[in-house]
């Protein structure tokens, strides 16, 4: 990726996920879609407005990382006013983008200023990231009931359980959204993106264990940072109890934070 389109990507990225278009509860919509990567903790509902086989008006709610609220965003502006043949030849088009070599060069021409996505190539994790949203747009315009997910495709998942704790891996992914709030006072990144909490174990019971990290063994805060994620997760609604491990196996590198991290930074 050239030093241009880095730029480009970066300036997208921090644009969009700072203010983010069409984010809003569409009134009116006569078709929805929620999906769900389990990775990241992304999360996003899309509402869509049909008139004539064509979306007249599109608006999304969510959280999750910078790529996935900027691809969103993005997404939104281009497709409000296509037909549906018009946002399924964009959608593979955009798919086509992010799963090329690295080395690809983007082809502006096909997609537009989604262009800038082709930095998303270069960290595969972070494509699922890039596409959940599109995947639930897909799902919206067909009506499928069923939240889409990154790591199985669509799926039917109850929002809760027969009973009334919540579902373990949504239990989860409301803590790694609660620990996206806990920040080093030093760092103007969250613990999670900047790879410091290695696994996040979610007991049945709602026993929650967290297993992480400093950027450094002799970090003058580490007790404060420690009571900040054990307080963070305590109050997480379905959390029963709270372990937090501190571990210095692996150590931490800067190639454990995750690409908004690094654009943020200025690392890439």
């Amino acid at each position: 990726m050239t030093l241009d389109v880095r730029e480009l990507y970066r300036e997208a990225l921090l644009d969009h996920n700072r203010k983010p278009r069409n984010f809003r509860k569409l009134e009116g919509a006569n078709r929805t879609a929620e999906g769900y990567n389990p990775l990241c903790g992304d999360k996003i509902k899309v509402y869509l407005r049909i008139e004539n086989d064509r979306v007249s008006d599109i608006g999304f709610e969510g959280s999750g990382c910078a790529i996935s609220i900027a691809s969103a965003s993005m997404m939104t502006e281009s497709v409000k006013g296509k037909s549906f043949a018009e946002v399924q030849a964009l959608f593979e088009r955009f798919h086509h983008l992010v799963t090329q070599a690295p080395s690809a060069p983007p082809d502006a021409g096909t997609v537009g200023k989604l262009a800038v996505f082709a930095g998303v190539r270069e960290f595969p994790v972070r494509v699922k990231c890039a596409t959940l949203p599109w995947h639930t747009l897909r799902a919206a315009i067909e009506s499928r009931p069923e939240l889409v997910t990154t790591e199985s495709g669509p799926a039917s998942q109850p929002a809760l359980p027969p009973s009334d704790a919540p579902a373990t891996s949504d239990l989860q992914r409301h803590i790694i959204e609660a620990l996206r709030t806990v920040y080093d006072p030093e760092i103007p990144v969250n613990l999670y993106d900047l790879g410091l909490i290695y696994d996040i174990l979610v007991e049945p019971s709602g026993a929650a264990t967290i297993r992480m990290t400093l950027t450094a063994p002799a970090c003058p805060i580490a007790d404060m940072l420690l009571w900040q994620v054990d307080k963070t997760v305590r109050a997480v609604p379905g959390v029963t109890d709270v372990t937090v491990n501190l571990v210095w196996d692996p150590p931490w590198n800067r190639g454990m934070m995750s690409e908004s991290a690094k654009i943020q930074l200025g690392l890439t």
